[in-house]
């Protein structure tokens, strides 16, 4: 059934995105709880966001190239 595999494929491709969003935003809210927590600027919210991005980035590619 084609309408199936695409419909399968479709649920693997928006599941990847939930988890990239998931990283980064656990990037976030990990930063801003430190900075609140340390009195600093927003250092490492920016830290931990960048940080975040470049694992999720990473993830996603990697869960690409395997799938393939």
């Amino acid at each position: 059934m084609p309408a199936k595999d695409s419909l399968i494929a479709g649920a693997r491709y928006m599941a990847l995105g939930f988890e990239f969003a998931g990283i980064v935003v656990a990037g976030v809210i990990a930063g801003y709880y430190l900075d609140r927590r340390l009195g600093t600027p927003p250092l490492f919210t920016i830290f931990l966001t960048l940080g975040g991005m470049f694992g999720a980035l990473r993830r996603l590619l990697w869960s690409l190239k395997t799938r393939s």
